[in-house]
């Protein structure tokens, strides 16, 4: 059932620092806000507006109510927009819509971006923004340290609330010194705060993952395959299509539309050979644009799996009954949340330590560096710089302690 149409349109603030309006999708700026005048606009606008029908008139525009003579003997003028200040409030609300704009294909960016939007509002929302500074984005900062944040997820934050007023200063709403003072705010290195460290993320067990995946449905176990021999990221394989894969020779290649370095014009090109081509081949038979991995069909898988198991036979009654304990209904595809679930419960089944999916990347950069060095790995996992394989691709102790005894005696 469609939503009823408004009675009375709300009023809001806008940036210049009118009220504004909005009947019938056009925008009305009422004059200054909380004003006689934008009281006196509105009220008008609203009479008219339900008069007709809870329609807006033809001859009620955006120009005529500005100009409307709402005082005796007085014409007001439209609201000189230099004079009403910038809050930090403006600012979050507009970031907020070019965040969700900018980071569509990026949710846990969006999502970090959003949450450091509502801090920033609820420390400073009514300051005016040329007034937020170093000492206070410092204070913030010691507020995050205090819940326990990591020393780097505390500088990722700071970092993100410097790139939203230098955001600002391009849409002209601070001052440019602003966003400089800021950018003097230097982040927190390694024994200079009692903020706790990142853990390292090391390469997944082998063995470990091998017993998890008996207690996986086989789209999920398919997925666990491909990661294992490409290094891909699990994002970029829970949203496989079968249009994107290039089947035109021998060795098959997955091309993604959508991956972490779309937004900057480069492509990528993950390899579907050997194990990974053996894994994704049962999960073609689809439409060209459908998912590959399917949580329908995993949920069907499960459910064909308990009714074997079934002691007793499945009644008539019982075939098409929906689970009533069920709080929503499967997805056309997994996400690396569900994957990450999925893996932990398999890994309880199995009695292994827990592991998460983006270890097996990990896992990858580290066999294929060891076999075949680092520019074959830096290949696979798709990195521009060799730096970023380091950190993916782990330093085999062994191998540095092999190489340290043959060197030679002083």
């Amino acid at each position: 059932m469609p939503r009823p149409k408004a009675q009375a349109p709300a009023i809001s603030r806008h940036l210049s620092g009118q009220a504004i309006t909005k009947v019938d999708g056009v925008t009305f700026y009422l004059g200054k806000h909380n004003s006689a005048e934008s009281f006196a606009r509105y009220a008008v606008l609203l009479r008219r507006y339900q008069e007709n029908g809870f329609k807006l008139p033809d001859d009620i525009t955006p120009e005529s109510l500005r100009s409307l003579d709402v005082e005796p003997g007085r014409v007001v003028d439209k609201v000189d927009e230099s004079q009403e200040p910038i809050t930090v409030k403006h600012i979050v609300e507009s970031y907020r819509g070019h965040v969700k704009v900018r980071y569509a294909f990026s949710q846990s960016e969006k999502n970090r971006l959003l949450q450091v939007c509502t801090i920033v509002e609820n420390e400073a929302g009514k300051l005016e923004a040329d007034k937020f500074g170093p000492r206070l984005l410092l204070k913030m900062r010691g507020d995050w340290i205090k819940s326990g944040k990591t020393r780097q997820y505390c500088n990722r934050l700071a970092n993100a609330v410097i790139r939203m007023f230098k955001w600002a200063v391009s849409q002209e709403l601070v001052d440019i010194s602003t966003h400089q003072r800021l950018k003097t705010v230097e982040p927190l290195r390694i024994g200079e705060t009692d903020a706790p460290e990142t853990k390292p993320i090391l390469p997944a067990n082998l063995d470990h993952v091998r017993a998890t995946a008996i207690h996986l449905p086989p789209q999920l176990k398919a997925v666990i395959r491909i990661m294992v021999v490409t290094g891909a990221r699990p994002s970029e394989i829970l949203t496989m299509k079968p249009a994107e894969i290039d089947r035109s020779g021998d060795e098959w290649f997955y091309r993604p539309k959508q991956h972490k370095n779309a937004k900057r014009g480069k492509t990528r090109s993950i390899p579907l050979v050997g194990d990974a081509k053996e894994a994704v081949i049962d999960y073609l038979n689809r439409d060209a644009d459908a998912y590959c991995f399917s949580p329908k069909e995993a949920v069907e898988w499960w459910n064909a799996q308990k009714r074997a198991a079934r002691k007793s036979k499945v009644q008539p009654s019982q075939q098409n009954r929906r689970n009533p304990n069920a709080t929503k209904l499967p997805t056309d595809c997994y996400d690396k949340h569900s994957l990450g679930r999925a893996i932990s419960r398999a890994c309880k089944k199995a009695n292994v330590p827990a592991w998460h999916p983006y270890q097996l990347r990990h896992l990858a950069g580290t066999m294929v560096r060891d076999a075949l060095g680092c520019e074959a790995a830096q290949a696979l996992l798709g990195h521009s710089s060799m730096q970023m394989t380091q950190h993916y691709a782990k330093i085999n102790e062994q191998k540095a302690a092999k190489a340290a005894k043959s060197m030679p005696k002083l």
